[in-house]
This record gives structure tokens, C-alpha cells and sequence, in this order.
């Protein structure tokens, strides 16, 4: 029976497979249940939206929102892509919210 820091660093490999594909965005169904849960609760994986994460630090405090920023802009991108396809842009006005255009 594998010990949970084996368990930890199988989680940790299946994030970074997923960091190495360039993504930012992690959905759900990109993790196993098990792998993102674990990765939650030790603090690698930080929920941004329903069902959406970024990969997080588990040093980091609660309000910290230094890994949001540096991930922001890929995490829109990854996130329409996956919403829209190609079907989006983002408004030039980008100062107080994310505005979705037709094409």
C-alpha cells in the first residue's frame, strides 16, 4: 500500500503533466477525483471558479491573491477557448470587467 507522500507525489506528477502542456487552467475533468482533492487539501490547487483551478503554493496564505494575477490573462485565454472555441475577444475596456464580443 503506497504511504501518503507516495500518494502526494503521484498527485503532484498529474499536476505537473498538465503544467508541462502549458496549462493554466485546469479543469476538472482534467484531474482524477482522487489527484484533485489531495492536491486541494495539501494546498497545490487553488479553486478560481466552479469546477476551473490554478495551481497554487501550499505556503501561501488565504487572500493571497499573487497567484491570480500572475495567472490571469492564460487562465482567460485557456478558459474561453474552452468555453467559446474560437468564438471570443475581449473588449479594449478591460478596466473593470471581462466583456465577451462576437467575433
Amino acid at each position: 500500500m503506497a504511504t501518503p507522500s507516495e500518494n502526494l507525489a503521484k498527485s503532484l506528477q498529474s499536476l505537473k503533466a498538465l503544467q508541462d502542456e502549458g496549462l493554466v487552467a485546469i479543469h476538472t475533468s482534467k484531474l482524477s477525483r482522487t489527484d484533485r482533492e489531495r492536491l486541494i487539501k495539501q494546498g497545490f490547487l487553488r479553486e478560481v471558479m466552479k469546477g476551473w483551478y490554478i495551481s497554487s503554493s501550499p505556503n501561501e496564505k488565504d487572500g493571497d491573491s499573487t497567484p491570480w494575477y500572475t495567472a490571469f490573462w492564460r487562465f482567460c485565454g485557456q478558459y474561453l477557448d474552452a468555453r467559446f472555441g474560437g468564438n471570443w475577444s475581449l473588449s479594449p475596456n478591460l478596466t473593470t470587467r471581462l466583456m465577451l464580443a462576437p467575433r
